[in-house]
């Protein structure tokens, strides 16, 4: 305990100067006297008779021990070694406590003010009633000065003598965005609105529901939370559920709780991250059926009853697993003889346990069981597996679902075939037809993960656009790729495969992109194919019908073939590889043609850098370049950091940056995820979001999309130029 400071007594005390507690302010330290603690006692006189909670106690024991008495008692005397403390007996109360605990002597000594016995009433009333409580924010604003003097919240708690999860409380209140502190204290809101503030840190949130309650009737703390929590999940959602709160954390996902109420739930603030982890999740999971069936899907819900708009087929009957089936006998058996023990009334702790966890074992039993059981490989041949998240957050995966494209036709009269004992059979797949007509379900978790790295909707439709656009131009140059493609659309389609082609629209209806005229203005794509339309044969098109026909058939090979080729270009469909269910002939057709995107594309904050999110541009710049490079982008504005990031990924960023070989080779070849085409040159299957070491002797496919930007005819490569075949 601090030792108490004391106070030689200049002259004696006077009658005069006691007459009232509120004399001692100005009678001095000179009518103060140190009175032994064991000659004090609780004063009759005193008015106060509820006494304070034990927090409060607590609270002034603690500050005592820690730091002494910082305020003289009043008291009357009673004789010459006995006084009754008039004002002060907590303090009196916490002193003989420490007396007992042997933290300080039983004589030790205590600044009293003596006064006369008939002011004791009087100086009772006056501490109890003109003392004014401190306002609830400077208490959070004291406790959060004592952090940054450096006072840990054990100290804190110490010397308060309040536990340390109310000084945990207390800061969180602390941080609460200034402004919301000064209407608290101008009495605009309650405490607990206050409290209700404290969900998140993010002071511009806060500011933004204040702004949006402030003009309410009555501003109530759950109006606050509900609109701070509005597109946040909660923990206890089936989706916060399956990902859980540790791997989301993990993930730097910021998790808002109530620190005030312990019975209420987490919310997950950040939902794109959360969809983003249970869809990569769910994909995981969904690794060990690739190649066994037809398709596999993920979804992050699927409503009640789509799965109706599918076809069935069932696994093969086997025989039981023994082991499982006999426990399966044993637990049913323990089942309804506990149930038959005076429905439980009598059962101990244990076998009230044990009954309870008997059925859910006996569903894991049947579970196991069933997954035991076989499908046919003609089966999933033509049958699919759907992953998706139950209502109670635990994986569901449904298997052998047929989509109804798929359902086999019904066998001709000639197919059927009878076995040994007559029973019509069939060589056929056997399929339960659907029950609903309503489509079957559909979702896109690529566009979930790339919502999570910052790209919208808008953005990836633009670079499909752009990524098609490039397709396009080597696609309308190359005629054996070209024929090669037309040819598989047509067959798809005639030979009845599919009434969906996959990678060519072979109506030859041309894609142009709603913005393609800021998009695809002076890029390489662009002067490819101008260069090649001027060297198209068209003059048949100026003649009659049918002699523009005859024309065009007359025409020779080479020029057939060109015309074919850029014909096809326009129709090619735009996509990203990591899109939902991309087409692999599109990816198949981009690596045969040695297409090399970064050489046709380069980010700009026009086209992409200005249309992502702040922390998807640092997080980039910070794997690619370094830290120091992305702390400064990171304390910058959207507008630079996006100009900044285009220099930094430009074919000059060499000389404009001053980076190293190994840096410039990485963000002069860096792509957004989906934009590279797997199998060309030199294209690495990690440079999506992740560019790697350029080998400098080996981008053919990139010196000639140079010469083909530039403005002198003589630049064009071979395969545009007037000896080409």
């Amino acid at each position: 305990m601090a030792k108490t400071k004391t106070t030689t007594r200049s002259k004696p005390t006077t009658p005069k100067k006691t007459e009232a507690a509120g004399s001692a302010a100005s009678a001095g330290a000179a009518d103060i006297r140190m009175i032994p603690l064991d000659q004090l006692e609780t004063s009759t006189l005193n008015v106060r008779k509820v006494a304070a909670s034990a927090s409060d106690d607590a609270e002034l024991l603690a500050s005592i021990r820690e730091t002494g008495i910082k305020q003289n008692l009043v008291v009357h005397a009673l004789s010459e070694s006995r006084f009754a403390v008039d004002a002060g007996g907590r303090r009196l109360r916490a002193l003989k406590r420490l007396a007992e605990e042997g933290v300080i002597p039983i004589d030790h000594p205590v600044p009293c003010l003596v006064e006369d016995e008939r002011n004791a009433i009087l100086t009772s009333v006056t501490e109890n009633l003109q003392r004014a409580a401190m306002h609830p924010a400077d208490q959070f604003e004291a406790f959060d000065k004592l952090i940054s003097e450096g006072r840990s919240e054990d100290e804190i708690a110490l010397k308060f003598g309040v536990s340390v999860d109310l000084v945990r409380r207390r800061l969180k209140l602390a941080r609460v965005e200034p402004e919301i502190i000064e209407q608290f204290r101008a009495g605009d809101m309650t405490l607990e609105c206050v409290m209700a503030f404290t969900l998140t840190d993010d002071h511009d949130r806060q500011l933004a529901v204040w702004n949006a309650v402030k003009g309410s009737y009555h501003i109530h703390p759950q109006s606050i939370k509900r609109q701070l929590t509005e597109t946040a999940h909660s923990a206890n959602s089936a989706l916060g559920r399956f990902v859980g709160i540790e791997a989301y954390e993990a993930a730097g996902g910021v998790l808002l709780r109530d620190l005030f109420d312990d019975r209420a739930s987490a919310h997950m603030e950040n939902p794109d991250l959360l969809e983003r982890l249970a869809i990569e999740k769910l994909q995981a999971t969904a690794k060990p059926f690739e190649g066994i069936w037809k398709w596999v899907e993920v979804h992050l819900s699927v409503d009640y009853g789509a799965f109706r708009s599918f076809g069935r087929v069932y696994p093969q009957d086997i025989e039981p697993d023994p082991d499982l089936l006999t426990e399966e006998e044993r637990l049913i058996a323990r089942e309804e003889e506990l149930a038959a023990q005076n429905d439980g009334e009598n059962w101990s702790d244990a076998e009230t346990e044990e009954y309870y966890a008997i059925e859910p074992r006996l569903r894991e039993i049947e579970a196991l069981q069933r997954e035991r059981q076989p499908y046919a490989n003609e089966d999933r041949a033509i049958a699919g597996v759907v992953l998706t998240i139950g209502h109670d957050g635990a994986l569901r995966v449904e298997k052998g679902l047929v989509r109804p494209e798929d359902i086999p036709a019904a066998p001709e009269p000639e197919e059927i075939t009878a076995d040994a004992d007559g029973v019509p059979s069939t060589a056929r797949t056997q399929v339960t037809p659907p029950t609903s007509s309503t489509p079957v379900p559909s979702s896109d978790p690529g566009a979930t993960l790339r919502k999570a790295d910052g790209i919208s909707a808008s953005l990836a439709d633009d670079l499909r656009a752009t990524r098609q656009h490039i397709l396009r131009a080597h696609l309308a140059a190359d005629f054996e790729v070209a024929f090669d493609a037309m040819l598989y659309a047509l067959c798809e389609q005639v030979l009845g495969r599919s009434y969906n082609n996959e990678a060519l629209d072979i109506s030859i209806r041309p894609f142009q992109a709603q913005n393609r005229e800021g998009l695809h203005a002076d890029t390489v794509a662009q002067k490819m194919l101008e260069a090649l339309e001027q060297d198209l044969a068209t003059d048949w098109m100026r003649l009659e019908k049918p002699e523009d026909f005859r024309a065009m058939s007359a025409l020779p090979s080479a020029d057939k073939q060109a015309l074919f080729a850029w014909a096809t270009g326009l129709a090619v469909k735009p996509q990203l590889s990591s899109d939902n269910r991309p087409s692999p002939i599109i990816e198949e057709i981009g690596a045969r043609l040695d297409v090399d995107v970064a050489a046709c594309w380069r980010p700009t904050a026009q086209n992409y850098w200005g249309r992502v999110n702040k922390g998807h541009a640092v997080a980039t710049a910070r794997k690619l370049i370094g830290d120091d490079y992305a702390e400064d982008r990171n304390r910058e504005r959207k507008g630079d950091i996006a100009a900044a990031m285009e220099r930094a990924f430009a074919e000059t960023a060499g000389e404009t940056e001053g980076f190293d070989a190994a840096t410039v080779a990485k963000t002069t070849r860096w792509l957004p995820e989906g934009m590279v085409f797997a199998g060309a040159t030199g294209a690495d299957p990690n440079m999506g979001n992740d560019a790697s070491d350029a080998d400098e002797g080996d981008v053919p496919a990139a010196d000639a999309l140079a010469e083909a930007a530039s403005d002198e005819p003589s630049s064009l490569p071979a395969f545009l130029s007037g000896d080409a075949a």
